[in-house]
């Protein structure tokens, strides 16, 4: 929006940057040199015609003349820069001067009858479009006055009769006539165009406002012309359309949408296919992508048409997410039913167990108890899912909260503390809720004792900043890590790698984080034997601070 007002300041007059009123202040200085430099002329011009007179002062009209187009050039040039003179005073000191010099001009011409007195209407209506109606018939009162003056002087010297009088106040009526005219007209004009200015101004806000929400859609929208080449496009068409060349001038993905809607030369002829398709861009190593293409309404002959491009990969991995969060209520409605039947039969089976004296009986008795438990704590975990709510971070003291929070797992789970090393630096608390982080370090570090070696420090809970200077919770043992095939699939629910597992630990230590606004991530150990694999939070910065 270069070149236009300020948006809260409506053009005008007044406006000493206005471009249209630069402009007719421009043209008029324009005309005014014009003007001076005919009137240099004018004096060859008339002598080699031999319709010069006695009563011609060339003495007079030549100097009169060649300031008159010195002083012209100088405020051509000061109506071309800006912000040295305000406009409208520039205007009147320029109308003041045309009327002082075209006065000694016509007097030193001989007076009226020579016609020269018509340039008083070039001044005047300047003045009606320039700085208003009132001041225009101000200056064509003063263009009156100074021919009644001219024809004055001249009668005194018996020059001038009656008719030069009454041709006087004629042209005086006209310019005062012309100063109203033009005034009216451009004060009808300067509405019109400060209307049309804040129409203007309302419909580039308004695209404004429509380029920035199209800019950001999820899906693709892309305006193409009769002849199927992309007029506009937003980011997200473009990313589409790119396929596996990111950042092309050229994008791939044009010529089988142009194919899919039947758009282009090559189907000028035809009808269009459909107004919905689907369609194949060639993707990132080797993938294909999958996109659907609908027109918005049905376009005229010729007009341009808008598609919207949606990744059909994108929206049956949200179908799935959607499946996946009807599954997890079910599953959670199913595990608060399931729940009260087992503890009957964990109960039943303990009564059943105190009566048993045979071996083999006391062995399937334990099976049972077993099971039990196993189910008891998939069905604890799926709840925990379901009834996680909301999280209400706060600061923690780092290293008296993960000392704790290991105490409760060893007393809980019976572990060797010895084998849990803990290395937390207390300057920099950790920005977490504190029955979610103690969840989230529960199952990291039962994974971990499970895995790791039965030495001192098998496993270590470090909270310190990494290389990059973010603080980071690292929980590490010594154990053979995660297979390469497994890592992808770390995170889902249900996945195991053991046989009495669950699946859903993982699983739920990312949800609390995600709710926390923190990241979870494995980091394997690789090939340097002093690394080890871990399992890297990263919590979000505590408010106020700066990591």
């Amino acid at each position: 929006m270069s070149g236009q007002p300020p948006a809260e300041h409506v053009p005008g007059r007044d406006a000493a940057g206005w471009p249209a009123y630069r402009r007719s202040f421009q043209y008029f200085a324009l005309s005014r040199l014009v003007v001076a430099g005919l009137l240099i002329a004018y004096v060859p011009v008339m002598r080699s015609m031999g319709t010069l007179d006695e009563r011609f002062d060339a003495g007079l009209f030549l100097p009169v003349a060649a300031a008159y187009l010195v002083l012209a050039g100088v405020f051509f040039v000061l109506s071309s820069r800006p912000g040295r003179v305000a406009l409208p005073t520039l205007a009147m000191i320029q109308i003041a001067v045309d009327l002082g010099a075209l006065a000694l001009l016509i007097h030193a011409s001989g007076g009226q009858r020579t016609g020269l007195a018509v340039l008083l209407l070039l001044p005047n209506a300047g003045a009606a479009i320039l700085v208003g109606a009132r001041v225009g018939m101000l200056f064509a009162a003063v263009s009156t006055l100074l021919l009644l003056a001219e024809t004055g002087w001249r009668g005194l010297d018996g020059q001038a009769g009656d008719s030069a009088f009454v041709q006087s106040g004629l042209t005086g009526a006209v310019l005062l006539a012309t100063a109203a005219v033009v005034g009216r007209l451009a004060r009808r004009l300067e509405s019109q165009e400060r209307l049309a200015w804040r129409r203007g101004e309302d419909l580039r806000n308004q695209l404004a406002v429509t380029q920035a929400v199209i800019a950001d859609l999820p899906d693709g929208v892309i305006v193409l012309g009769a002849r199927g080449e992309p007029k506009a496009i937003n980011r997200s068409a473009r990313d589409m359309l790119a396929g596996a060349t990111p950042g092309a001038a050229v994008l791939p993905g044009l010529l089988p949408l142009r194919a899919a809607l039947g758009i282009g030369p090559a189907s000028a002829a035809a009808e269009p296919v459909t107004d919905v398709a689907e369609f194949i861009v060639p993707g990132v190593d080797g993938a294909e992508r999958r996109l659907r293409a609908r027109r918005l309404g049905v376009p005229s002959e010729g007009a341009d048409e808008v598609v919207v491009l949606e990744d059909l990969g994108r929206l049956e991995a949200r179908a799935q997410q959607l499946k996946l969060a009807s599954m997890g209520r079910l599953s959670a409605s199913i595990a608060h039913e399931i729940r009260n039947p087992l503890s009957a039969i964990r109960h039943a089976n303990g009564l059943l167990a105190e009566q048993l004296g045979e071996p083999r009986l006391e062995r399937l008795a334990t099976i049972v108890e077993d099971n039990c438990r196993r189910i008891d704590r998939i069905i604890e975990d799926v709840l925990s899912i379901s009834r996680r709510g909301s999280a209400t971070p706060e600061a923690l003291p780092a290293e008296a909260f993960l000392v704790q929070a290991i105490a409760e797992l060893v007393a809980q789970s019976g572990a060797d503390a010895r084998r849990i090393e803990c290395r937390a630096r207390a300057e920099m608390p950790i920005w977490f809720d504190a029955g979610n982080l103690r969840q989230v370090l529960l199952n990291l570090l039962g994974n971990a004792l499970r895995h790791a070696s039965g030495e001192r420090g098998a496993v270590r809970v470090d909270w310190a900043p990494d290389a990059s200077g973010r603080w980071t919770l690292v929980v590490s043992d010594d154990g053979p890590g995660v297979a390469p095939a497994s890592r992808v699939h770390l995170f889902e629910p249900f996945f195991t790698t053991e046989t009495r597992g669950t699946g859903l630990g993982l699983h739920l230590a990312r949800e609390l984080c995600t709710a926390n606004g923190a990241t979870i991530r494995y980091r394997p150990a690789g090939d340097n034997p002093p690394l080890r694999s871990a399992f890297v939070v990263e919590p979000a910065p505590v408010p106020g601070t700066h990591r």
